[in-house]
């Protein structure tokens, strides 16, 4: 069903400029409830169930995913130090940093190259990338704070295809996209598929031939931080796998594993994440980030604590909230840099919408 408190909001936000276009869609008790398209995805590209959106950083739940099965199988351990697979980091401390530190945002690393929109406009090789990452200093040492960067995924990528011989958006196609029956989602989406692309306004290097999200290059690099897209119904079925009473292609014990903290509580290093203040224990699951009563702004206003999912910075959030029963995915077409503030209040006045108008 369409839920009539959505499509106005959705419809006053593009008319205001927030987003050219958006898509809402909600399973609960296991089947879709809420299915709506607004706007333009793309330049003369309506929005709807066809349109590969670029996820950003929900992108690190499918990387996390994928660790999970190689987890499963033996091919590493959450507490394997990068050293082992990788010896290139070592030095100043990194010998501490293992992957469980990484899939958990508590590693110690910068966010990413200080350089990245000058690296996305040179159009610089993914190995490039990986090499300056090797070398950048630690901001704390292992286990000790909670600080979020691209930089610890991108690194447990790297593991992944040291581990396995096989390239990073290989094992993610197999190990995740294939059983889950994902076939509207791909790292590095192949060419005949870029016209039903999302475009993402206010990107890095945008209107360079390396703009993040939109452009061949940005695509090809299949990042293990950002660089999934899907449309929103494989994005919702991505989702259900993580769900109560949803399928599986994981075991129990890795789902719990996944969606409750692993951090300890340990305190946040910097402020401005969710408006706390520096020193503020935050909970992390394995790729999920955790609501609970010291993080009452992540996700909606309305999901209950113990709701577990991941924001994009090109404008979508994946809510997975067990009380409810439900898995809520908003797409949208604005990055975060468009001004922070606004624009997560927008989606979560729409998540607010969407939990209010559930049973």
């Amino acid at each position: 069903m369409k839920s009539p408190a959505i499509m106005p909001l959705l419809e006053r936000y593009i008319q205001e400029g927030g987003f050219a276009g958006a898509a809402v869609i909600v399973a609960q008790h296991g089947k879709i409830v809420m299915e709506h398209y607004a706007g333009e995805a793309a330049p003369n590209l309506p929005a709807s169930s066809s349109v590969l959106w670029p996820l950003a950083s929900i992108s690190k739940l499918y990387t996390a995913a994928m660790i999970m099965r190689l987890v499963e199988q033996g091919q590493l351990t959450l507490n394997m130090p990068v050293h082992h697979l990788l010896p290139k980091f070592s030095g100043e401390g990194r010998e501490t940093v293992r992957l469980r530190h990484l899939l958990t945002h508590t590693a110690g690393m910068i966010y990413e190259s200080p350089m990245m929109e000058e690296r996305l406009s040179a159009q610089t090789p993914m190995a490039a990338l990986v090499e300056e990452m090797y070398t950048t200093p630690l901001l704390f040492p292992a286990g000790s704070a909670f600080d979020y960067a691209d930089y610890h995924y991108l690194l447990a990528g790297c593991m992944a295809e040291a581990a396995t011989g096989l390239a990073f958006a290989e094992l993610v196609d197999t190990l995740v996209a294939q059983p889950m029956n994902l076939h509207d989602t791909y790292m590095a989406p192949p060419p005949h598929e870029y016209g039903r692309l999302a475009k993402v306004r206010c990107v890095m290097a945008e209107g360079t031939a390396g703009a993040m999200y939109n452009s061949p290059y940005a695509l090809s690099l299949a990042h293990p931080a950002f660089g999934a897209v899907a449309t929103a119904r494989d994005l919702l079925r991505f989702a259900q796998h993580f769900a109560p009473g949803g399928p599986r292609i994981h075991a129990p014990a890795t789902i719990r594993t996944m969606t409750t903290d692993q951090t300890g509580g340990v305190k946040g290093w910097q402020s401005g994440m969710f408006g706390l203040q520096p020193g503020t224990p935050i909970g992390w699951g394995i790729g999920f980030a955790l609501k609970s009563a010291q993080t009452p702004g992540q996700f909606s206003d309305l999901a209950a604590p113990g709701a577990y999912g991941h924001g994009g910075a090109s404008g979508c959030q994946l809510i997975i909230d067990p009380t409810a029963d439900a898995v809520v995915a908003i797409l949208t077409n604005t990055h975060a840099r468009v001004g922070r503030e606004g624009w997560y209040i927008r989606l979560q006045s729409i998540l607010n919408s969407v939990f209010a108008n559930l049973a």
